[in-house]
């Protein structure tokens, strides 16, 4: 068994029995994890709560060590492992420092990317795994592959992406100027930048499909589709939008909730697109 292991900064649902592993990685509140499950109704209310300080933590090394033992029982079992990007957060170092414990049968994939376009990278790992690429083939294959994906996003505001230390205050600034509707994306060093900026949300979703019209979209390969918040009227308007520059049907691609730990930093309100450019 290949297993293809994840994270919860992107939007592939965990599927053991499919051999894909989801870990989650820690929402706080006030410092401390929840007891309880927390709904997205309850999250999104204390998100905009004043006395309530959300934030996120990494993997650590050891639970990553527990997980690899646990998958690779077998002697022929390999992990690829596709995870956050490096400069976002320490994730990924958590997974290198536990994977020299396994000789080589852990390939770790930095993806230099988050939420869609990372999902979007989960996505193709599993595609490849289907052609019955083996391991290294596999993680090879997604070192060249993250170079052609990409996120475009509209994210209302910068203040929490700024509030988190995700994004600069000098990027953030734009934010925070009445009407400006900031599209995000991460830059090639896997940090989270502003691609372009317009007034009001209708400019913003028409932006967007502008940036995939560049880029150009591939639609033999995996594309991902999401939103925050619980109104996913927006994401459902750039699918619009976006059947009508590209003259395709996107029937096919169900738009996903974004995960809390991407809530954490975007707030509600945002809609995106991760894509395979042409180029």
């Amino acid at each position: 068994m290949i297993w293809i292991v994840t994270d919860s900064a992107q939007e592939t649902k965990d599927a053991k029995d499919k051999g894909l592993v989801v870990v989650k990685l820690p929402v706080l509140v006030n410092g401390e994890v929840p007891q309880e499950e927390i709904t997205d109704e309850q999250f999104y209310l204390l998100l905009d709560s004043e006395s309530v300080s959300l934030t996120t933590s990494q993997f650590s090394p050891a639970a990553f060590a527990d997980l690899f033992e646990e998958l690779l029982k077998n002697p022929e079992d390999e992990v690829v492992a596709v995870l956050l990007s490096s400069t976002l957060s320490g994730t990924y170092n958590s997974a290198r420092l536990a994977a020299m414990e396994f000789d080589g049968r852990v390939h770790l994939v930095d993806s230099n990317n988050a939420c869609l376009s990372q999902t979007a990278l989960v996505q193709e790992a599993l595609r490849l795994r289907d052609q019955e690429m083996n391991a290294a083939e596999i993680a090879d294959a997604l070192e060249q592959a993250k170079k052609e994906v990409k996120l475009f996003a509209l994210v209302p505001t910068l203040k929490y992406l700024k509030k988190g230390g995700r994004i600069s205050a000098a990027r953030a600034t734009i934010g925070e100027l009445a009407g400006i509707k900031p599209i995000v994306t991460i830059d090639e060093n896997g940090e989270v930048g502003v691609a372009a900026q317009t007034r009001g949300i209708k400019k913003a979703i028409r932006q967007i499909v502008s940036l995939v019209e560049e880029e150009g979209l591939d639609l033999n390969r995996p594309i991902v589709l999401g939103y925050s918040g619980l109104d996913d009227a927006n994401v459902h308007a750039l699918i619009t939008e976006l059947e009508s520059a590209l003259g395709t049907d996107l029937s096919h691609v169900e738009p996903c909730s974004l995960s809390q730990v991407l809530g954490v930093h975007v707030g509600p309100g945002a809609a995106g697109i991760g894509f395979f450019t042409k180029k």
